[in-house]
């Protein structure tokens, strides 16, 4: 079962309810490679095993978020689920979902569909924009709640297995 549900996917990163279905399936793909990215093979497993009231503390507070204490100050890591509806796992999600859907795959070529009384639009903005978000909310250090790099940083005692690949950045060329 997945961690976050189409009820991420408002806002700046909102879907039509009519591809819900597809989304579903986009979620169950990307948000495992997002989660083994940013902790690694080991860690990661035992995140994507998250279970509510289950699963260890220190899986809890990775998923479901921890205020804590730096310098004097209180910080929180918001988690991967939120009530807030805010998650790097869904920005990755989305990225995908956008970038995938830009074009199919017919049988002679890539098609790109064309809607009557519509002019299709670059999708540039969109996906950079959910690329930059999800570089923020991973390893920003300025971001008003603490970044996932921030959390497990100050937390690495209790995450001994932790394996971090940072999220390169990415331009409106894709480079």
């Amino acid at each position: 079962m997945s961690l976050i549900d189409k009820t991420y996917f408002v806002k700046d990163i909102n879907i039509p309810d009519s591809d819900y279905n597809d989304l579903t399936a986009y979620i169950a793909r990307y948000e495992k490679e997002i989660i083994l990215k940013v902790f690694g093979y080991e860690l990661g497993t035992l995140v994507l095993a998250y279970e509510a009231g289950v699963s260890d503390q220190r899986i809890l507070d990775i998923v479901e978020g921890k205020a804590y204490t730096v310098n004097g100050y209180n910080v929180k890591w918001n988690g991967l689920i939120n009530d807030d509806k805010v998650s790097l796992i869904a920005y990755f999600v989305f990225f995908k979902w956008v970038k995938n859907r830009s074009t199919l795959t017919g049988n002679v070529s890539e098609l790109k569909l064309q809607s009557e009384n519509a002019t299709n639009a670059a999708n540039i903005q969109r996906t950079t924009n959910a690329w930059t978000q999800l570089t923020v909310l991973t390893q920003d250090m300025s971001y008003p709640y603490a970044s996932l790099y921030a959390f497990m940083t100050e937390k690495e005692a209790d995450y001994p297995e932790w394996e971090f690949s940072p999220i390169e950045s990415i331009n409106g060329f894709d480079l």
